[in-house]
């Protein structure tokens, strides 16, 4: 059996980077596409 992977503190600050953009990006993209149905909802008489 293979040693399990050992993380250095540089790669748990990569991980929390990588972690953290996503979050943002996901929250940008929910973010707009929320603001894109609203705006279609009020045009349609939604609301």
């Amino acid at each position: 059996m293979a040693a399990p992977l050992q993380l250095t503190r540089m790669h748990r600050v990569l991980i929390g980077v990588v972690v953290t953009g996503a979050v943002i990006i996901a929250g940008i993209g929910f973010a707009g596409s929320y603001a894109a149905v609203r705006e279609l909802a009020l045009k349609k008489g939604f609301g």
